[in-house]
């Protein structure tokens, strides 16, 4: 498997590309080995040399998107003395792009998702918006849940609007809600 690591990444991708076409028709519980095979142009044996079902490729595709989410945040929105969204724009805007197509089905198709999702922001809020307001632990607690479910329904409705406001205009209106007063641009 390791001996032609882009012909192995090429395979992941059209295995991946597969079972997100057909996740978008219908529940994951639906969808079968063979059909995702079948779609990708391989046969059985091919997709378990990298999962061991469809809920494992699932996992790992979650993973992934998250694992990206998660750089941004700690090397580059975290790493600063101050949230700077303008600065790290361009990344913001790769990011909502590369996962364009899997965003809004993982945030409705995996509750689980948008918790993990929640855990990767909440830093965020912690370090720059929430310890400016003088709140006891279980008011932050609070105000970091309305934060994070305010920001996470407002992305996913973003992402289903056709068509949809410039991203950078997202992020104003975001940002203008989270810290009134903080210019954007």
């Amino acid at each position: 498997m390791n001996k032609q690591p882009k012909v192995t990444e090429q395979t992941r991708a059209n295995l991946t590309e597969a079972f997100w076409t057909l996740y978008l028709e219908k529940p994951i519980e639906k969808i079968t080995v063979r059909e995702i095979t079948e779609r990708a142009g391989y046969n059985r044996a091919t997709f378990y040399l990298y999962y061991r079902d469809v809920y494992d490729l699932f996992a790992q595709l979650e993973e992934g998107v998250l694992a990206q989410v998660r750089a941004l945040v700690d090397e580059r929105l975290l790493a600063g003395e101050t949230l700077d969204f303008s600065e790290h724009m361009g990344l913001i805007i790769d990011l909502a792009q590369r996962f364009d197509g899997y965003m809004p089905r993982l945030m409705t198709g995996d509750p689980s998702f948008g918790d993990r999702l929640k855990d990767i922001i909440a830093p965020l809020l912690d370090r720059f918006i929430l310890p400016d307001q003088g709140l006891a632990e279980d008011e932050r607690a609070i105000m970091r849940e309305f934060y994070l479910s305010g920001l996470l329904a407002a992305i996913t409705t973003w992402m289903a609007t056709d068509p949809r406001m410039p991203i950078d205009r997202l992020i104003a209106l975001v940002v203008g809600a989270l810290a009134p007063g903080t210019a954007v641009g």
